[in-house]
């Protein structure tokens, strides 16, 4: 069974990801984000980036497109309620297609939370 992380952005949750995918030697994780009714997406993180001065590294408005830095507002919880503790976590996506990158992550956080992309990247555990 799949884990779900759930996203909070200002105390409200937004979503879950399931954190598809990983690079372990750099300790990132990232994933597609399943939203809970957030329509614009696009408009949503561009209005949190402009109202806390984060960031943004690109915006193109004609497509919806928006990659911003770490966003500090971000938290991520595990399935048993802790928050996930790194760097943080950024967004760039379009339209409702959005991916979250994660970074931060120790080796030992990896091995026990994300043992799956550890094994998938080195070979064992």
């Amino acid at each position: 069974m799949e884990k779900k992380y759930i996203l909070e952005l200002d105390g409200k949750d937004i979503g879950c990801t399931k954190f598809e995918y990983a690079d372990p030697s750099m300790g990132v994780i990232h994933g597609k984000i399943i939203f809970n009714e957030i329509s614009s997406p696009y408009e949503f993180f561009k209005n949190h980036c402009k109202k806390y001065n984060v960031q943004i590294n690109a915006d193109f408005p004609e497509e919806t497109f928006i990659d911003t830095a770490i966003i500090p507002q971000l938290k991520i919880f595990l399935e048993n309620g802790d928050q996930l503790q790194g760097w943080g976590g950024a967004i760039a996506g379009m339209d409702t297609d959005f991916e979250i990158q994660f970074g931060g992550i120790t080796s030992e956080l990896m091995q026990s939370e994300f043992n799956h992309h550890f094994v998938k990247y080195y070979g064992h555990e």
